[in-house]
């Protein structure tokens, strides 16, 4: 199994932050790692993920929600041979939002296919803070 993981409070209510996270339309002007998003970010949906790391290739996920709350984003092969979890969680703390994003490789070919890149957790970082910054602007 591998995990990774990036946290941070922001200075914004967990409407905004919730609302910057389902708005496939716009990450790629806030999100520097996601190229493009097909599929509309929703309670049981699919949508398809590229990446600066993925070059052509197109992450297919399904999208999981308790709105305002929860959501994941779950994808891998079949028979459980390898599942990638993306969770994003919200905390409202006062006027502030504790979010915590997850992400987590299982599976007997997680060790092949989820390979460690040197980067990750820096990418995954700065992600969160990505977030962080542009729910800030918007307050």
């Amino acid at each position: 199994m591998h995990i990774l993981e990036a946290a941070t409070l922001i200075n914004a209510r967990s409407s905004t932050v919730w609302e910057i996270l389902t708005d496939a339309g716009n990450y790629t002007v806030w999100d520097s790692g996601i190229t493009d998003i097909d599929g509309e970010v929703r309670n049981g949906s699919t949508i398809r993920v590229r990446t600066t790391s993925s070059g052509d290739r197109r992450y297919r996920l399904r999208v999981e929600q308790i709105p305002g709350e929860v959501m994941t984003w779950t994808g891998g092969l079949p028979l459980g041979l390898y599942k990638n979890v993306r969770t994003f969680t919200l905390s409202p703390q006062a006027a502030m939002t504790h979010l915590r994003v997850t992400e987590e490789h299982t599976g007997p070919l997680a060790g092949l296919l989820a390979k460690p890149v040197p980067d990750a957790q820096q990418s995954f970082t700065k992600y969160v803070q990505a977030v962080k910054a542009r729910a800030e602007l918007f307050g």
